[in-house]
């Protein structure tokens, strides 16, 4: 059973002291039983900004930077933290370490204790972000958000421009839709679509990491690499292979802990990554293979 508590603080823009119009814009976390401290931001200003047009954006993000430097640097170093009564000076704590008060737009505030109620850090560190940031997330209206049912509608929208008229994928031989494979007596685990290649099936999985923050899709990324580098043997023995049909962020800020995804996902031998470009050349791939047999 976990027992204890964590503190948290919240890092506020103080537009004006006199109006007292203040908005959450940061939060740096403490968990006493692993010594570890957390910063959680969100990555655009949006919100801020609708609210504030002259807001201070480059600055702000400057502050982020030292933050999270500051962070990694005292997680390296757990013996400070010794030298503070964090129970019952974490504010003295932030002040010294991170920001000390002043007369400033940027202010620690909204001092809070918290029960630990998972050892799992970042669970608890997303469902902050929810809480404090998710309002943060403002997608341009005129752009969709391009998840798994999207990647699996449009391979079947090129898969279907290579029939007849009287054709249909689900009376097309070697191509099987919701099709399921058991590793295990236990469970079975099922591909939305697989299709024979002579002695290879081909399982194909859409994976979108069109998501908001890189914490989501390192997490993500890790799910399916766990999974598909369980499945190598069995994948191996029955003639398996792997199709991952990707989806990339659209933030150009994501693209890097999206490549850091996509490298992670190529390791395992049997999986075959197939880019959003691509897969259009990868639908007709698919149909030459099983029209040709």
């Amino acid at each position: 059973m976990i027992k204890g508590t964590y503190q948290y603080a919240l890092l506020q823009y103080h537009h004006s002291q006199l109006l007292g119009e203040i908005l959450n814009i940061g939060l740096v976390a403490y968990f006493p039983q692993y010594k570890r401290l957390e910063f959680i931001f969100p990555e655009k200003l949006i919100r801020l900004k609708y609210a504030y047009p002259n807001v201070p954006e480059r600055t702000i993000k400057s502050y982020f930077r030292y933050f999270q430097e500051r962070v990694n640097t005292l997680n390296k170093t757990p013996h400070l933290f010794y030298d503070h009564d964090m129970g019952n000076g974490f504010q003295q704590f932030l002040e010294k370490e991170f920001l000390a008060p002043d007369a400033s737009a940027l202010q620690f505030g909204n001092y809070r204790n918290s029960v630990l109620y998972t050892p799992e850090i970042q669970k608890i560190t997303d469902q902050l972000y929810n809480l404090y940031f998710s309002v943060f997330q403002i997608q341009d209206s005129n752009t969709e958000k391009v998840d798994e049912s999207i990647l699996l509608r449009k391979y079947k929208k090129f898969l279907g421009k290579f029939l007849n008229n009287d054709q249909s994928l689900n009376k097309t031989s070697n191509i099987y839709l919701d099709y399921a494979i058991r590793p295990n007596a236990s469970a079975s685990i099922r591909f939305d679509i697989a299709w024979k290649e002579h002695a290879n099936t081909h399982l194909v999985k859409p994976v979108s990491f069109d998501l908001q923050r890189p914490e989501s899709i390192q997490r993500k990324a890790w799910q399916y690499f766990g999974q598909f580098e369980d499945l190598q043997e069995f994948a191996t023995q029955n003639g398996y292979l792997f199709d991952v049909i990707l989806a990339k962020p659209k933030s150009k800020d994501l693209f890097k802990p999206y490549e850091n995804a996509i490298r992670l996902l190529g390791k395992p031998n049997r999986v075959n990554l197939v880019e959003f470009d691509n897969l259009q050349s990868y639908s007709q791939h698919t149909m030459e293979s099983i029209l040709d047999q």
